[in-house]
């Protein structure tokens, strides 16, 4: 039954005892028939790995350029996925940053690398725009992200947070900084730069957004054996779609990407089970299988 698909199951019977077998197992449709010597062999060929999140469903609530790697990731883990997205990236209009104006650029996600370079090219520009400066970033995503416009992050915070980033940059001297970031963030790392004497612009080049998820949807992320949430907007708009009550199974775990994330959780009454101790998508997986493994 779902043959290939996480949660395959398969019965082996002789034909005589095959209908009994299945009716016993629950066995429905969609479902293959292997008869003959093939089907002896099921256990020696062994072609489907199961991974170490197999029979576990996880629901993934990012936006959907966001949660399609991540659910991929997930699926060749073994896990059935929950596709739910709860926000939508939205675009903010505006103009590119003037060349040679920053010695520091701070890149704080993958989106903000994407729409940064989104907006030099609509200039007529391109990643040497940035020459000169000191890039850092938020993250090892952000990081390769950066990588696919041809720069090597020079700073790489591998806390997934602002403070992250403050610490990795430690004590070097800045004197105009740009920070590229969504539109409504913590002003932690503008302010902190400014408290080392640094004249700070801030390129708001996105906003998240509210999606709409119909009710199915928010049936099978109630039922979840994992829920991950991979940002503080992920938790606001999840509750406002299920009405300000999570309502989830008695069995589902919350998993939170970072502080920041079970912060916002606790605030609305939601307590973490998990926490990637590195705030990345790295971080949460490795956290989501080590858990499914102690249980």
């Amino acid at each position: 039954q779902r043959g290939t698909w996480p949660d395959q199951r398969v019965v082996a019977a002789t034909l005589e005892s095959l209908p009994e077998a299945a009716h016993e197992a629950g066995i429905g449709a969609p479902a293959v028939t292997v008869v003959g010597a093939a089907a002896g062999l099921a256990d020696e060929l062994g072609w489907f790995a199961r991974g170490p999140l197999a029979g576990r469903s996880v629901a993934v609530m990012r936006a959907r350029p966001q949660a399609s790697e991540l659910a991929a990731r997930l699926r060749a883990l073994g896990a059935a996925v929950v596709q739910a997205p709860v926000i939508r990236i939205a675009e903010l209009p505006g103009p590119a940053p003037t060349p040679g104006a920053h010695d520091l650029i701070c890149l704080t996600s993958p989106t903000a690398v994407r729409l940064l370079f989104e907006r030099l090219r609509r200039a007529g520009l391109d990643a040497r725009a940035l020459a000169g400066a000191t890039v850092a970033v938020v993250g090892p995503g952000t990081a390769r992200a950066l990588a696919v416009e041809g720069i090597a992050a020079d700073v790489v915070a591998e806390r997934f947070v602002a403070e992250g980033l403050i610490e990795a940059l430690g004590d070097r001297p800045v004197r105009r900084a740009l920070v590229a970031r969504a539109l409504v963030a913590r002003d932690v790392l503008p302010d902190a730069l400014r408290e080392h004497g640094a004249e700070v612009e801030v390129l708001d080049l996105y906003e998240t957004v509210a999606e709409a998820i119909d009710a199915d949807a928010l049936a099978a992320v109630r039922g979840a054996d994992y829920v991950t949430f991979t940002s503080s907007s992920t938790v606001r708009f999840f509750l406002d779609a299920a009405g300000g009550s999570a309502g989830f199974a008695p069995g589902t775990r919350i998993a939170s990407i970072g502080p920041v994330t079970s912060a916002t959780l606790r605030e609305h009454g939601l307590e973490p089970d998990l926490e990637a101790s590195e705030h990345h998508i790295d971080g949460l997986l490795a956290e989501l299988v080590d858990d499914a493994g102690r249980r």
